[in-house]
């Protein structure tokens, strides 16, 4: 009976002390979870600053827009300067006694040209730099030559009044009176055509000399917008009896020049129309008979048989030709 109390009784602490343990072992087990499941995070948080995190996080969505804004940034900058790159490539520094030097080389005229034009565009770059700072030095200088000018008004205006009075002198005894220096605006920029012409192709210009009415001494004419240099030659007026001596005197030329030249075909054989043709085709008509023939030597020096009537034709239709280049055309 005695050991069956003593188990009893020992149950008894037993059961009272399973509560106790019971609770004692819960918080600990809360505190493993809430250790593994911090762990958890700071993984997760690792992985998503190292952009290995799955897309569906919460932080992984926060910062998705900032890098594509910082990337987008970025290759705006890299445009940029890839544009003031480009746009700097584009003009060539190129001076222009390179210019010059190419000519002294002869070079040849699309080289020359195109070496100009890269001089052109250089100076043009350079002038409207120097031009806009030109800009800014005009505000500046102008400011200060409005303050100066104001002064100087002031201090005219405070002597004039100490002048008509004394009280006013003495009002004015401490003012400051002297002038100040009123600084001059500075020179606009400008380009100096005299380099840039010296490398313009040059073109003589020709001349009807024996038919120039006006005396007029050797020019030269820049045309800047084609890059070249007109050379006129140096004139005398004429009279208009010379002038019309002179164009008739040339016609008659011109015209022996196409005589001379002229041919016929008749039969599809091309004579000779020339007046030494002529007259020697004249002979033979009046030595022919209606049946002979004859021997001629065309244009092309090929010998052939020819009859009068033939030849008749062929002498006919030269002289029609030579009586039309005879007169001048109204």
């Amino acid at each position: 009976m005695e050991q069956n109390d003593q188990n009893s009784a020992n149950a008894a602490d037993t059961g009272a002390l399973m509560p106790e343990q019971t609770q004692d072992t819960q918080p600990e087990n809360a505190q493993s979870e809430n250790s593994q499941s911090e762990s958890t995070e700071l993984e997760n948080t690792e992985l998503n600053s190292t952009g290995s995190a799955a897309t569906g996080t919460p932080a992984h969505t926060v910062e998705m827009p900032e890098i594509q804004d910082a990337a987008q940034q970025t290759s705006e900058q890299e445009g940029d300067a890839s544009e003031l790159t480009s746009g700097e490539a584009q003009i060539t520094p190129i001076s222009y006694e390179d210019v010059l030097t190419k000519m002294a080389l002869r070079h040849s005229q699309s080289e020359i040209d195109a070496a100009l034009a890269q001089a052109i565009a250089f100076e043009q770059a350079k002038h409207v730099e120097a031009y806009q700072q030109w800009e800014l030095e005009v505000v500046i200088a102008q400011a200060k030559r409005d303050d100066a000018l104001a002064h100087n008004a002031t201090v005219t205006a405070a002597e004039n009044m100490a002048e008509s009075s004394a009280e006013n002198s003495a009002v004015n005894e401490g003012a400051e009176t002297a002038l100040v220096d009123v600084p001059e605006l500075p020179q606009q920029p400008k380009i100096d055509m005299a380099l840039r012409r010296s490398c313009y192709r040059t073109e003589y210009v020709e001349v009807d000399l024996e038919l120039t009415t006006q005396t007029q001494a050797q020019r030269k004419e820049y045309d800047d917008a084609a890059h070249i240099l007109r050379i006129y030659p140096a004139t005398e007026a004429h009279s208009a009896e010379y002038i019309a001596q002179v164009q008739r005197t040339r016609f008659k030329a011109s015209r022996a020049r196409k005589v001379a030249q002229q041919t016929v075909i008749v039969e599809g054989m091309e004579f000779d129309a020339d007046e030494l043709s002529q007259q020697r085709m004249a002979r033979a008509l009046l030595l022919m008979n209606e049946t002979q023939t004859t021997m001629w030597v065309l244009a092309n020096n090929e010998v052939v048989q020819v009859n009068k009537k033939q030849l008749f034709e062929a002498c006919k239709q030269a002289g029609e030709q030579q009586s039309a280049l005879w007169v001048p055309a109204l």
